[in-house]
């Protein structure tokens, strides 16, 4: 030290002393843990007095002044006094340690190193708890006082500050408060971090008050957040064990922070992590109250709300998202509770109400207006939200939600008043009309058991769908872990479409139990792709990919349709089996068993079928106008049918054999049919083709000049043994008797070969038939037939053929070329003989309109030349009219027995006019005559 001085007064002692000190220290013993205090810069007036006493110690009395200090930690001025107590002893009231007066002002504190300045009386978890607790920040204008006995200190009884006295404190800033701060590694204790997220930038009035570390009217951030009106203290500063941090808060800002708070602190679990997975927008509210005893957090008591002002809230990826909330959500350490909460969920307003339950659990109960639009676009519901793609307007609904350690329960309910659906029948729905819905997911009893259960871990639930009594669906499904992010898998479950649901088996599979009037399989196939948005479109089994499609079907029906095919009282079973469907069917229309494997990514569709029965009433409709969707044979099946007995139209074909298959099954690019029998006693019809795009048809040219985008090519034969027969079997009774022969040709038509369309139809045949008759027949039933019979000659014109036609014209041979052209057939070269009669015909007839326009020749006499003439060919390339003008210039006898007709009009009711001949064949046929049968010209010669 310098400048000391000593002052000596009579029957005392008195000292003074100006004390300066630089970079050096001062040795506090019994005052701080750490005695021994580095000092940077100190100076001070001190004064002290020693008073002796008779028969005691003596009093003594040190006075400081103009104290100021500095170092590395704090800053600032100090005045004050200390005392002796009584007489002797040591405590209350006695000599030692006597009584302290301390003021000071703090100008600079570093608030990291305030636990190092707290008085040893301070027990030292308490003091260790303030170092790891107070991180950084700085105290300015700061203030310290300390009166009393110091036996008390820190005064923690005292009611007034005459009893005792301790402050320590000031404003802060920049400040980090760990309130729960973690731990280090000590000895075999590993590192503990912290749950609880700090709060920074703390920026408020700071003290110790006696026992009670205070923060008054502070503000400070937390994630971002911006907190005001922050209060907090730490109780009972000296007491080992007893110590507790109380502190509350309000915060205004980004909600999403506020809720990551919730999350990453116990609050979470405190409440059931009811905020885990959820995602906000918007600026929300946050208040919270925390009460954490320092040696047994365990017993933390919380209390807070989050108040959301038009927020969108989704509480789990796989719940429906709560649009523009409005609400409060209150919690405690036991949970949480749903106040006056509003959103928009499924298009229309909601309330809701719930929180945390007895058992740990959360459930929630919404109630309010819900369109179908909407609803559609809620993938969280699975099928359910596509299913709501049929369906239009608003309904009334109740929802409750359960929430089991992350897991889900739900439950929909809707008496459906108010929407509509354009279902196939017979779940058609009016607006007005009720139908009672219920769609619930249920936990497992062991999974609600044990609600804090990893949500990684495997579980099981269940699925539960009632539309009244049209439909009862069940399903037992396995998660393989977090609902959110993962798809189930169904185990098993039933189905019953218009009869209770069959009860559920311990086997797997989908077994459904339908009973319904008439059902419309076409309509049901479209229904079922986009509801199981295709999952059991795949050749691997349904329920390996989680569909919910039924594996196995039992079906009760007065009719079914599927295409052309109309089915009554239906009775069939059905079953998913290796990659294929398996169906027994018992009906009307057709008996036996069919296997289907349908169209998939991997493979194209196949159908086998054993049948005993088909009948079909009518052909597919055309396909010209909407050929399949995106111009693919993949949408026609490979085919390996046989039917005993085939009836179409009510026509018994006799037995039906197809086979069919896709030449490139990478593709499906042309089907290719390989085979088409038909056969019955009468006559067999064989046939091949293939459907594929216009420019590799190969087949007929088209006389339109149109670009087909896929057309059926088909070649056939037609081997008759009894036409007349054969046509009774097609419903022309007694329209020709015998004939025998081959029809043979090619067609090709615009679309699906499932789908003949007559209005496209083109290409050739060449018939060659013997030994028949043409019957009479009417004109009206008969159609085409009529036409070539010619009994319309002699009924329309009084000539001498009565006994010729009249009853039918009979035949030894009949033989032409017939084309077809976009629904008409024409011929140039067709000739019939018969025993007294030879009849050459060319001409067009309609198959649309059932119209002709034919030129017909008959010959009625049977001589050298007419022989001749029956038995001779026509070249297509020359007609019939060059025909006859050669055959008449070699044989002008055979010219004038010989008549013409021009026949027009209608099947049913066509005119027949006379063709009046000169007796010489006409100019114009004289010189095609002359010109084709003419030898050729001698060359010119050609000189040397």
């Amino acid at each position: 030290g310098s400048g000391i001085a000593l002052l000596w007064r009579a029957g005392s002692l008195s000292r003074s002393a100006a004390v300066n000190l630089d970079d050096g220290w001062l040795e506090l013993p019994g005052v701080f843990s750490q005695p021994v205090l580095p000092i940077k810069r100190l100076s001070a007036n001190l004064s002290w007095r020693i008073e002796p006493v008779k028969d005691s110690l003596p009093k003594v009395l040190v006075q400081w002044s103009q104290v100021q200090f500095a170092n590395a930690d704090m800053q600032g001025e100090l005045s004050g006094n200390w005392r002796t107590g009584g007489d002797k002893g040591f405590g209350k009231g006695q000599r030692l340690p006597g009584q302290l007066l301390l003021d000071g002002k703090l100008t600079q504190v570093n608030l990291a190193q305030v636990a190092r300045y707290l008085p040893q009386r301070i027990p030292e978890p308490v003091r260790d708890y303030l170092s790891r607790a107070l991180t950084q920040g700085r105290m300015s204008q700061g203030s310290v006082r300390v009166q009393g006995d110091l036996s008390e200190f820190p005064f923690t009884h005292a009611s007034t500050p005459a009893e005792g006295e301790f402050r320590l404190g000031g404003k802060v800033q920049g400040a980090t408060f760990a309130y729960v701060p973690s731990l280090p590694a000590q000895g075999d204790s590993p590192a503990w971090t912290s749950p609880w997220p700090a709060l920074t930038e703390i920026a408020g009035e700071v003290s110790i008050d006696r026992d009670q570390l205070l923060i008054r009217q502070a503000q400070a951030r937390v994630f971002g957040v911006a907190f005001s009106q922050i209060n907090g203290r730490i109780r009972d500063l000296d007491q080992k064990g007893r110590s507790t941090i109380e502190i509350e808060g309000e915060g205004r800002g980004d909600l999403a922070s506020m809720v990551r708070f919730v999350n990453t602190s116990p609050v979470g679990g405190w409440t059931g992590n009811p905020l885990a997975r959820s995602t906000v927008n918007g600026d929300g509210d946050l208040k919270l109250a925390l009460s954490l005893p320092i040696f047994d957090l365990q017993s933390t008591t919380v209390k807070g709300s989050v108040v959301m002002r038009g927020n969108d809230l989704r509480l789990r990826p796989d719940l429906p998202l709560l649009a523009t909330t409005r609400g409060r959500l209150d919690f405690t350490q036991a949970g949480f509770s749903i106040v006056g909460a509003t959103a928009r969920v499924f298009g229309g307003e909601a309330n809701f109400s719930g929180g945390t339950q007895a058992d740990r659990s959360v459930r929630i109960s919404g109630q309010g207006q819900a369109t179908a639009e909407a609803l559609q676009g809620a993938t969280e519901l699975g099928p359910l939200a596509r299913l709501a793609g049929y369906f239009s307007g608003q309904t009334s609904y109740r929802m409750d939600l359960g929430l089991f350690g992350g897991r889900t329960e739900l439950s929909v309910s809707s008496n459906l008043v108010g929407w509509s659906s354009q279902l196939p029948a017979p779940m058609r729905k009016t607006s007005e009309g009720v139908w009672p819905l219920r769609y619930q997911t249920r936990l497992m009893a062991e999974i609600v058991a044990s609600t804090t259960e990893a949500t990684h871990q495997p579980f099981r639930d269940s699925v539960q769908l009632d539309v009244g009594s049209l439909l009862q669906a069940q399903y037992v499904r396995e998660w393989s872990g977090d609902q959110a992010q993962t798809a189930p898998r169904v185990l098993r479950g039933t189905l019953g479409v218009g009869a209770p649901a069959p009860a559920m088996g311990s086997s797997s599979g989908v077994t459904a139990q339908v009973v319904l009037p008439a059902v419309n399989l076409d309509d049901w196939s479209a229904v079922a792709t986009r509801v199981l948005d295709g999952a059991n479109n795949a050749a691997s089994d349904p329920i390996a990919i989680g569909s919910y499609a039924p594996t196995q079907i039992n079906l009760t029906a007065d009719e079914i349709l599927y295409g052309s095919l109309r089915l009554n009282d239906v009775d069939a079973q059905a079953r998913w089996e290796r990659g294929e469907w398996r169906i027994a069917i018992n009906a009307q229309q057709a008996q036996g068993e069919v296997q289907w494997q349908p169209v998939s990514n991997q493979q194209v569709g196949q159908v086998r079928a054993r049948l005993s029965r088909l009948a079909l009433a009518a052909p597919p409709a055309s396909s010209a106008e909407a050929p399949p969707s995106g111009n693919s044979a993949s949408t026609v099946p490979a085919l390996d049918v046989v039917v005993d007995d085939f009836v179409l139209r009510g026509k018994r074909l006799g037995r039906l054999e197809v086979q069919a298959s896709h030449a490139d099954k990478g593709a499906a690019a042309d089907w290719q049919l390989q085979r088409l029998a038909l056969t019955m006693p009468e006559a067999k019809l064989s046939a091949t083709g293939h459907w594929a795009a216009a420019a590799t048809t190969g087949a007929v040219p088209k006389t339109t000049g149109e670009r087909l985008p896929r057309q059926t090519q088909m070649d056939f034969k037609l081997e008759v043994s009894d036409a007349g027969g054969l046509l009774e079997r097609l419903g022309h009774a007694k329209a020709v008797r015998g004939g025998k022969g081959d029809l043979v040709g090619q067609l090709v038509w615009k679309g699906s070969p499932l789908s003949p369309d007559p209005l496209s139809m083109s290409g050739h045949m060449a018939v060659d038939m013997g030994a028949g008759q043409f019957l009479k027949v009417d004109p009206g039933a008969g159609r085409l037939l009529s036409v070539l019979s010619l009994q319309s000659l002699p009924r329309r014109l009084l000539l001498d053929f009565r006994d010729l036609f009249q009853e039918g014209f009979a035949f030894d041979n009949l033989a032409g070329d017939i084309t077809m052209s976009q629904g008409v057939a024409s011929t140039n070269n067709l000739r019939m003989r018969g025993v007294q009669a030879a009849v050459l015909m060319e001409g067009q007839a309609s198959l649309i309109d059932e119209t002709q326009d034919l030129r017909v020749v008959v010959v009625p006499e049977i001589n050298a030349g007419t022989a001749s003439l029956a038995y001779a060919v026509i070249n297509p390339a020359l007609g019939l009219g060059t025909f006859l003008a050669q055959m008449f210039l070699r044989k002008p006898l055979t010219e004038a027995n010989t008549r013409e007709f021009h026949v027009t009009g209608p099947w049913a009711d066509p005119k027949v006019t006379r063709v009046q001949r000169t007796g010489q064949a006409t100019s114009e046929e004289a010189s095609n005559a002359a010109a084709s049968s003419a030898p050729a010209a001698p060359a010119a010669p050609t000189k040397p």
